[in-house]
């Protein structure tokens, strides 16, 4: 045989298998695509989203009045009882303020005093020069007693009124002085008071802000401190909405690697805009130890029990505005709108859209509607077999 002859059928055979992978590539070829059999199962519904411990009373402890702090009786991480004495500012002029307002008080009445008998000894005076009047009318209409004595008699009786007059405006003059002189002495009492700083309620102090020495003014905060109402304040995304409710068991995962039982405590009714999420408060039952305020959780809030048709959370897509997933039928991969229930970390119950035994692609993010496949069958994702 020649040289070019044997070239030429080794070229046709080349040629020949080329097209002979073409051919199957596009009419036999199957691609491998992992499916699970969809068969009944409980579903554990779970809702879970991260958050922040949170009191729900957070509290400022600040003074009244401007002074210098002059003792500092508690700490952070101290639990407080209502009404105990956590801080004090310097009480020297506050102490001498409330001598002097005491002594003004005390004058103003001792001079009240004074007033009154003044105008008790007046009001004698009256009566007196009144007598004296009547008595020389009578004898001075028949002429037994002269104009001039009198004129005298008279301008006696007019002397007393002014003096009564005169000693009842002192007299109510000194009881308003005397008034005004006890609410300054009332609050410098009260000022004097504000220099003890007490706790307003029962709680942990969380925060320290001031030391002895600080120069404190009114809102200036000293501690920082929370009640024992404390909770988890989670993120959870607003389509979840619908199966929470108040009282719902739950566990919360510290960042610190504890765990604690819960249940939700109050739900947000308003969505944040950016990332479509509202606040879930979900309550500790028991105190955390150590509590860190602002330390991050995760929380698994359980929302009952399903038993139904269940797929892989992966193999849930969105397609023309429907839920759906990807079913293989006839080695084809088709489009299925389905409605969905509870889920758990990795499942969610099928309520309608499926049957029993069909094939539903897991990963469908991978393949295309229509296309052709070979499935390898599991009971989960990640566990397949060959079929």
């Amino acid at each position: 045989m020649k040289p070019l002859s044997r070239k030429k059928i080794i070229l046709a055979a080349i040629g020949v298998l080329i097209l002979a992978l073409i051919v199957y590539r596009f009419f036999s070829y199957r691609t491998p695509m992992a499916v699970i059999v969809v068969k009944p199962s409980e579903i554990r519904g779970m809702v879970y989203g991260p958050g922040t411990v949170q009191s729900k009373v957070p509290v400022t402890v600040s003074a009244n009045i401007t002074g210098i702090l002059e003792a500092v009786h508690a700490d952070q991480g101290d639990h407080v009882k209502k009404g105990q004495l956590l801080a004090q500012l310097d009480m020297r002029e506050l102490t001498a303020r409330a001598a002097a307002a005491r002594a003004a008080r005390n004058r103003a009445q001792r001079d009240l005093g004074r007033a009154k008998a003044d105008l008790v000894k007046a009001e004698a005076s009256l009566a007196l020069a009144r007598s004296n009047y009547e008595r020389d009318l009578e004898v001075f209409k028949p002429g037994y007693i002269s104009q001039a004595a009198f004129d005298a008699t008279q301008a006696a009786l007019k002397v007393a009124e002014s003096e009564v007059g005169s000693s009842r405006a002192a007299e109510e003059a000194l009881e308003a002085q005397v008034l005004q002189a006890e609410s300054e002495s009332h609050a410098a009492e009260a000022v004097f008071d504000y220099a003890k700083i007490k706790a307003p309620m029962d709680g942990l102090i969380t925060v320290r802000k001031a030391e002895a020495g600080d120069t404190i003014s009114p809102g200036t905060p000293i501690f920082e401190m929370v009640d024992y109402q404390i909770w988890a304040a989670s993120w959870i995304d607003e389509t979840r909405l619908g199966q929470l409710r108040e009282g719902q068991k739950a566990s919360i995962r510290l960042r610190s690697g504890s765990t604690f039982p819960g249940q939700v405590a109050r739900l947000n009714r308003e969505a944040d805009t950016v990332t479509r999420e509202l606040e879930v408060d979900v309550k500790f039952d028991e105190m955390p130890s150590p509590l860190v305020i602002g330390e991050e959780t995760r929380v698994e809030i359980e929302t009952g029990r399903q038993t139904a048709l269940a797929v892989p959370l992966s193999a849930i897509l969105e397609q023309n505005g429907q839920t759906g997933v990807l079913v293989l039928a006839d080695g084809k991969i088709r489009f299925r709108a389905v409605t969905l229930g509870l889920q758990d970390t990795r499942r969610v119950a099928v309520l309608s859209g499926l049957e029993e035994g069909e094939m539903v692609v897991v990963n469908p993010g991978i393949v295309g509607s229509g296309q052709r496949v070979r499935p390898e069958i599991g009971s989960d994702a990640g566990q397949r077999t060959n079929v």
